[in-house]
């Protein structure tokens, strides 16, 4: 069974990296067959994003989650984006031409690998026998996902009584496509699955940043979104905070990248991970919506040819609505502030404030991360990039804000870095992992030429 179960999940996330690899054949093309390779990850990404949304909106419409259905989507879904791709006349891979590298970037990048793979090794062996233990995971996230799985739907009683009722049900779906791999409700296994997507997330940025970043900033970059305190104790738990982070991080580089060298592929993929984001949590829409107001900071010279389409991505982003409507026609609430600050008092506003601040400088939960990215931001500022500067600075203030406003304006909320009694910390955590991932990006040489539109 547990060979059986291992064989299924790879079989599926396999399938979900050749659908999203697809997907980007469809938007950018490959002229090289190192593309392929480099932008796997990020394919994985975009697959899992894609799927989660397609499936939430048929859950929505009733359509059955059998395992027949969950093979035809992706079968679909990789035709259709392959026939787009070929009709658009997008590039195919050809042969490499063969780029001299120096061999000192050679060496760091493959001891960064190294370094890397010993740790998901060892992740891999932690997953591979680990019990259902966060309370969160068992209490709520597992059951959806069973109720997906045995009732081919979002059954009514599981979805409306159990807590959370109104999370997005991305992750539940990712996991009941996992029992039909597995060809069970095997509750151990299970964690594979969220270390299928940490590999994933560590090479969408690894081939984000590929070309845009030296290799002595890139890797030990990585290696801190990997063992960064109160991240990578979380790496395996059965729920969706690790990745809407991931969504998140990896659309805040594409959304960097775009602001340099214009590529729209970039943006196009950045919206699908923000539309996954905000079906996998509800801050992913908050997410969401500090990426494309820094976007637009970031741009404002040249707003009049970027507004439209910073507009069709919130467009994209707006996929998530279906499932708001299916949980306020159930007369579910809680998701919606109880109360805009109109009637609440400035001395709560200045304790939110307050404690969003000391949350993300809390070198006990941090390290130094959010320091060495406001120097690095500085950095970028004087010598580099600055649109970079101006977009991961507008991230950095309207995310503040944005941690001040959710204990603000939920008036249930106590002002408290208790994680059991506010979210302001796991919410903190991920500007934190961005800011162990764009730090390479700003500090780093820019590389324009051979590196535009990588």
């Amino acid at each position: 069974m547990t060979i059986r179960a291992i064989a299924g999940l790879a079989a599926l996330n396999l399938g979900i990296a050749v659908l999203g690899l697809a997907l980007l054949f469809a938007v950018r093309g490959f002229s090289r067959l190192a593309d392929l390779g480099r932008l796997a990850g990020l394919g994985y990404l975009l697959g899992v994003a894609f799927f989660g949304v397609v499936w939430t909106e048929l859950l929505v419409v009733g359509v059955p989650f059998t395992g027949l259905a969950l093979v035809a989507t992706l079968v679909l879904g990789i035709a259709a984006s392959l026939g787009v791709g070929l009709a658009l006349g997008r590039p195919r891979p050809g042969r490499d031409p063969g780029v001299d590298r120096p061999v000192t970037a050679l060496l760091l990048s493959a001891s960064g690998i190294a370094l890397v793979g010993l740790l998901l090794e060892a992740l891999f062996r932690a997953a591979r026998l680990q019990s259902l233990q966060a309370f969160d995971a068992w209490a709520f996230w597992v059951p959806k996902a069973k109720a997906i799985y045995f009732f081919e739907g979002l059954d009514e009683q599981i979805f409306t009584t159990a807590a959370g009722p109104t999370y997005p049900p991305l992750v539940p779906i990712l996991d009941a496509a996992a029992f039909h791999a597995m060809g069970g409700a095997d509750t151990v296994t299970l964690h594979l699955q969220f270390w299928f997507l940490i590999v994933g997330a560590l090479a969408a940025l690894a081939g984000t940043l590929a070309g845009h970043a030296p290799a002595w900033a890139l890797w030990p970059s990585l290696l801190v979104v990997v063992v960064a305190p109160r991240f990578g104790e979380r790496l395996l738990t059965p729920q969706a905070d690790v990745l809407v982070d991931c969504f998140f991080v990896v659309s805040a580089l594409l959304l960097a990248l775009w602001l340099r060298d214009g590529c729209g592929w970039r943006l196009a993929a950045a919206a699908v991970l923000l539309a996954g984001a905000a079906s996998t949590k509800r801050e992913g829409l908050l997410f969401a919506a500090i990426l494309l107001a820094a976007v637009l900071v970031a741009s404002w010279t040249r707003r009049r040819s970027t507004l439209l389409r910073i507009g069709l991505a919130a467009a994209v982003v707006g996929l998530a609505a279906p499932w708001r409507l299916w949980y306020r026609s159930r007369d579910l609430t809680g998701e919606a502030p109880s109360e805009l600050g109109l009637g609440s008092s400035l001395d709560r506003f200045l304790d939110a404030l307050r404690l969003s601040a000391e949350v993300l400088v809390e070198t006990s939960l941090w390290s130094l991360v959010p320091f060495l990215f406001l120097g690095a931001i500085v950095i970028a500022a004087i010598w580099g990039d600055r649109r970079l500067s101006w977009f991961f600075g507008a991230v950095v203030v309207l995310a503040f804000l944005g941690g001040a406003w959710v204990t603000f304006s939920y008036s249930s909320l106590p002002v408290t870095a208790d994680e059991a009694l506010n979210p302001i910390v796991r919410y903190t955590g991920a500007i934190v992992i961005l800011a162990a991932a764009a730090m390479p990006l700003l500090v780093g040489t820019e590389r324009r030429g051979k590196a535009a539109g990588r």
